[in-house]
């Protein structure tokens, strides 16, 4: 690959992720904005069975769903040229998985509806759901793997606004049961978009052999789905752990925190969308330098994000929050940092998936779960609450150092720039740690931030101008 070619892709890769920022910025945002509205038109219990609704459909979409998203990088790589007939095929399978514990579902809603909480008419709109929730993912990850950014853009825009819409609606529809409102205005954006895609992807990947690509599908996703339990246990299991041992105050307070701390993934999750089909593609050409010249750009755009984020955490809170919620404020260090060590993980486990070591990563995950666990059953009962924002940072941590390891060893050779990698992303946490304790300190603590800056800016005098151009072109294109 030229040079000329190289640095293309490099644009191209940071482009790709500053659109899904926009996009994602605007869609969190609002999220966010519109949560005390939806506090005080619901009440707690209305909130509780809503967010175990959530819960259930987040595990229910794992199970029902064999993992087969996974696959679909591969089989863009395997199979460009007849994607669409991939997609028909793994949805087809997937439907048939998923109309059979429908029926399951309709047989035993009573017992169901015990097991999770929920009345057996939510038990049964799950289910339904699940059939069709599968058809909209597939669409995503095709649009971003054939560089259609403006087709998932609109997606994630029309689904929150059509969220926040929605919920408006049928909660004032459902009066006397608000949490249906909740729930149904939640899911009905999806529920709509699958059913549209569930129908042009069967429409233009139809053929007599329509089971071709089960077996090839089935060897890389199966092995994915205790990764992708383990991954809703990460983000779970503390919230639990902190109700069952702190009360539900302690995990409120938990929860708010990790709310705004949860942009940091957001940043980081919008980019890696962007930046694994370039990936695949530059991998296949053996175009290493540009990949850790992308990288490298990207983890240093994560760190100033992740610094900046918990440097103003204090005055973000008191606007998101009442002045109760403001103890939040020293779990979101920890949550950040955390996320950004997810988003390392994420680069190096790409390239093991595109490898289809699939068991291996769901070691790695099981293996971070497992010790998120133990250490929450030691440090919540002495420390709180926030004992658990750090045991999911070492959880991270560790996870992300298990896949630097494994990606080496499968790859057989370093693709990204490890050094770089780690020494910006250690760094950042030790001065995280460090603003932390000037948040009491207004004064202090913007000085500090505006030092770092300036180092910044001098140290990474050519990153900042490529993001900036980068950034600059969006907002002109915008």
């Amino acid at each position: 690959m030229n040079k000329e070619n190289s640095i293309g892709l490099n644009k191209n890769a940071v482009k790709s992720g500053s659109s899904y920022m926009f996009s994602e910025i605007l869609v969190k945002s609002s999220a966010i904005i519109t949560t005390p509205i939806f506090t005080r038109l619901l009440t707690t219990s209305d909130y509780g069975i809503a967010s175990n609704f959530a819960a259930w459909l987040q595990i229910g979409s794992v199970i029902l769903g064999l993992g087969l998203t996974y696959s679909i990088g591969n089989a863009y790589i395997d199979f460009p040229n007849r994607l669409n007939r991939y997609l028909a095929s793994i949805q087809t399978l997937g439907s048939i998985v998923s109309v059979l514990f429908l029926l399951l579902a309709i047989v035993f809603r009573t017992q169901l509806g015990e097991i999770m909480e929920l009345d057996q008419d939510l038990v049964l709109l799950m289910f339904v759901y699940l059939l069709i929730f599968p058809s909209f993912v597939f669409a995503q990850e095709n649009f971003k793997f054939t560089l259609a950014y403006k087709q998932n853009i609109f997606i994630s825009i029309f689904n929150t606004l059509g969220s926040i819409l929605f919920c408006f609606l049928f909660i004032y529809i459902f009066s006397n049961q608000k949490y249906y409102g909740r729930i149904i205005g939640l899911i009905f954006p999806v529920f709509i978009m699958g059913s549209f895609f569930f129908i042009k992807i069967i429409r233009n990947g139809w053929s007599k052999q329509i089971n071709k690509y089960w077996k090839y599908a089935l060897k890389i996703s199966l092995p994915m789905i205790p990764h992708a339990l383990a991954m809703v246990v990460l983000t779970q299991l503390d919230r639990i752990m902190i109700i069952n041992i702190c009360g539900n105050s302690a995990g409120g307070l938990y929860s708010f925190g990790l709310t705004y701390a949860s942009l940091a993934l957001i940043f980081s999750n919008a980019v890696m969308q962007a930046f694994i089909p370039w990936l695949y593609v530059s991998y296949q050409g053996g175009d290493y330098k540009g990949i850790r010249i992308s990288n490298n750009i990207i983890t240093f755009v994560m760190c100033f994000l992740t610094f900046s984020l918990i440097s103003v955490a204090p005055e973000m809170l008191k606007l998101l929050g009442s002045k109760e919620f403001l103890e939040a404020k020293y779990v979101v260090m920890p949550l950040a940092i955390g996320s950004l060590f997810q988003y390392v993980y994420n680069t190096y486990s790409s390239l093991e998936l595109y490898h289809k070591k699939t068991i291996v990563i769901s070691i790695g995950t099981v293996l971070a779960g497992v010790l998120n666990y133990i250490l929450n059953l030691l440090f919540i009962p002495k420390f709180g609450y926030i004992a658990a924002g750090y045991t999911t940072l070492v959880s991270y941590f560790v996870l992300a150092l298990f896949h630097m390891y494994a990606c080496n060893k499968i790859c057989k050779k370093r693709v990204y720039d490890d050094i770089y990698i780690w020494l910006v992303t250690i760094l950042t946490t030790i001065a995280s740690f460090f603003i932390v304790y000037l948040y009491e300190y207004f004064i202090a603590r913007y000085l500090v931030l505006f030092f770092v800056l300036l180092i910044i800016g001098f140290f990474q005098k050519a990153k900042v101008r490529i993001v900036y151009d980068l950034i600059a072109n969006q907002l002109l294109k915008n």
